[in-house]
């Protein structure tokens, strides 16, 4: 069994999928930034947006920047204000103020879709509006064309805002929500539909009528987001008030500690790209369960969903006293995807009401107010607390902050891959799989591995290759969803294998006693491998020489412990080893008898020696006879030596017997053996 040692391996070298690098570049909260390129993540400092939740930013196919927003100013690539760029109807303190998404069949034309807010009276907001930007304006850096500025789609929305490629990849699905309605506008190479699919779902969130400032907007905020694969939806409501809420309340302060820790709701839908159809609600959490929601997000590989929750307690002197937040993990495959809810992680540093955004490294990050850092979920492919969030783990530059909100994206710029290989071994046929949320329509393999011949390719889902040599190779592969093009590619390391001269199948010694032998084990390791680049070890389990535990000495004499017994020997090099099972047999053999007795207690032949019979055949009997046939001795297995004394017939007694020569016979008392004679001479 030929493997590799895993705790060599280096598992972190996929390349981001090319499909994502429109997403490669994020600007956000107080002048913060990020860069996703060359397979690496990089704080920016040339970020100029200063905005305390919604933004949105576009790269172009090869992860360049173009533009990015606030949902009120437009900043081009150079990180200048667009000639036309100010005046946008959204809102730096809106959930999802913003969201950029390209027009199909054109490489300039990008619609840019706003949401407003108003913090004072929500229902004085402006609502859903788009504006166009095309990049061919102002010398390639693009402007906001005048004519299409703040065209109106809806007169009143939430903060909610999400787009999504539509089933046949012609266009984009753009979404947002109110009350108990989603609205989807589609967006093709015609151009934008207006009139909406309108889906009416629970919960109803309502806007309560009240003339309390600072009251109303708070049901409004919370993400909603679509899966990279375009089936299901999200939804947080960070809080779903009523107006009998406020019935009692005496004072502003305790109608906003009401509005802002009553509790929200954490909702499940399905969604149909082909027709932008919302349906089927699934209650993850409700407004029961006390807890506020605000970031959302899609694992890459599209199992699990994580939601962002703060638990906060009504107060007199403060708008919420914060009790504690946590990172929720649900299992989209489960049978009660409600009931997998998992806590990943919580603390009450500071609140956890912020965005949760994958990024194209299939790392999630969360935005936590006024820090110099974002958390991050490092696997959140993995379940449970192995999904491994670390608060504040990447570094923003200096003097930059992070606030509420990350920049969203079209969603299905996020469908990624991995390709699941690890190094390994020489010789070995090796699996390759790739982990991915896309629907596959397609997918084209290269092994790097031009010396194999046909066997370089492949279009099997999950092929296995055997490398032509040892070296290091790049092995990319090429996924076409309905929707895209996802190029992936990972670099395997194909190390050296063991070399071993010879390992038998079976050692046999003869039985020493109680069907055990002495065991040379160094001998066996020269005869398995003399490099000086190679180890042998023996272990008494599989496991043990798998792991290379529990090593048996080599340089001391083994005695089996069973007959049979198997041990295994772990021959290993730097990267790889193998693992062989070798048995030993213990067996009877001819016994030896040594014929003369000198009962002098010199420690020489003091009593009659027979080799390979006591504890050997122990069921075997001896028998003492004068040259005339008298019988002066008989013992067992349960017997001491013969000493030269008598102990049956007339003649016993504890002294010598005379000096002479006298016979043995030796019944074995084993199937297929027979009796033993000779002679014994006592002196």
């Amino acid at each position: 069994m030929k493997q590799h040692l895993s705790f060599l391996l280096i598992c972190c070298c996929f390349a981001f999928a090319k499909a994502q690098l429109q997403s490669n570049n994020w600007y956000f909260g107080i002048n913060a930034g990020i860069n996703f390129s060359n397979n690496t993540v990089t704080a920016l400092n040339d970020g100029q947006l200063v905005t305390g939740e919604g933004c949105a930013t576009i790269s172009d196919n090869q992860g360049n920047l173009l533009f990015y927003t606030d949902g009120s100013v437009i900043y081009d690539r150079n990180h200048n204000l667009m000639p036309n760029g100010t005046g946008l109807k959204g809102n730096s303190s809106s959930t999802s103020s913003a969201i950029i998404v390209p027009q199909p069949g054109s490489s300039t034309r990008f619609y840019v879709f706003t949401v407003d807010t108003d913090d004072i009276l929500y229902r004085n907001n402006e609502g859903f509006f788009y504006s166009v930007v095309d990049l061919s304006l102002n010398n390639g850096d693009g402007d906001v064309i005048t004519t299409e500025k703040n065209i109106n789609l809806l007169a009143l929305t939430s903060e909610k805002l999400t787009a999504i490629s539509n089933s046949s990849g012609t266009g984009f699905w753009i979404i947002t929500q109110f009350e108990d309605k989603f609205f989807s506008y589609e967006l093709t190479s015609s151009g934008l539909t207006t009139t909406p699919v309108v889906s009416i779902v629970s919960p109803f969130i309502e806007l309560v009528n009240t003339n309390l400032t600072n009251i109303d907007v708070a049901a409004m905020r919370g993400y909603i987001k679509v899966n990279p694969r375009g089936d299901k939806l999200v939804a947080a409501h960070f809080s779903n008030n009523t107006l009998s809420d406020f019935s009692n309340t005496t004072t502003l302060l305790e109608a906003r500690s009401i509005a802002y820790t009553n509790g929200g709701e954490l909702y499940l839908y399905d969604f149909d790209n082909s027709t932008g159809i919302v349906s089927n609600p699934q209650p993850l959490m409700t407004k029961a369960d006390g807890g506020s929601f605000y970031g959302v997000e899609f694992s890459s590989n599209g199992q699990f969903l994580y939601a962002e929750v703060d638990f906060m307690n009504p107060s007199t002197t403060q708008t919420f006293e914060f009790v504690n937040g946590q990172i929720l993990q649900f299992d989209l495959t489960s049978n009660n995807i409600a009931n997998s809810r998992t806590v990943v992680y919580e603390d009450n540093l500071v609140t956890f009401r912020g965005a949760l955004q994958l990024g194209p490294d299939n790392k999630i990050y969360h935005s936590r107010i006024n820090q110099n850092a974002l958390s991050v979920i490092n696997t959140p492919n993995f379940s449970g607390i192995s999904a491994d969030y670390r608060f504040n783990d990447f570094q923003l530059s200096q003097n930059s902050f992070a606030i509420y909100g990350l920049p969203i994206f079209v969603q299905s710029f996020l469908i990624s891959g991995e390709i699941v290989a690890e190094d390994h071994c020489f010789g070995e046929n090796h699996l390759f799989t790739v982990q991915t949320s896309a629907q596959i329509d397609s997918i084209t393999w290269d092994f790097g591995d031009p010396a194999s011949g046909t066997n370089n390719s492949s279009i099997n889902l999950s092929p296995t290759h055997t490398f032509s040599q040892v070296g290091t190779f790049i092995v990319r592969v090429t996924i076409q969803t309905p929707t895209q093009t996802i190029d992936l590619e990972k670099e395997i390391q194909v190390y050296p294998n063991v070399v071993i001269n010879s390992i038998p199948d079976q050692i046999t010694k003869c039985d020493e006693g109680f069907d055990t032998a002495s065991f040379d084990l160094s001998v066996i390791a020269d005869l398995v491998s003399t490099r000086n680049d190679q180890i042998v070890s023996f272990h008494t389990s599989r496991e043990d020489a798998t792991n290379g535990s529990n090593i048996i000495n080599s340089n001391m004499i083994y005695r089996n412990i069973s007959n049979p017994e198997s041990i295994f020997i772990r021959v290993e090099n730097d990267n790889c080893f193998n693992i062989s099972q070798l048995n030993l047999q213990v067996e009877n053999c001819p016994i030896e008898v040594f014929n003369v007795v000198t009962p002098n207690n010199d420690g020489l032949n003091d009593t009659f020696i027979v080799s390979g019979l006591k504890n050997v055949y122990e069921n075997h009997k001896i028998s003492i006879f004068t040259r005339y046939g008298q019988k002066v001795w008989e013992g067992d297995n349960n017997s001491a030596s013969w000493d030269g004394t008598s102990n049956v017939g007339l003649t016993s007694t504890t002294g010598l017997l005379p000096t002479g020569t006298y016979f043995y016979v030796i019944e074995l008392n084993e199937p297929n053996t027979k009796p033993q004679a000779g002679y014994v001479y006592l002196r």
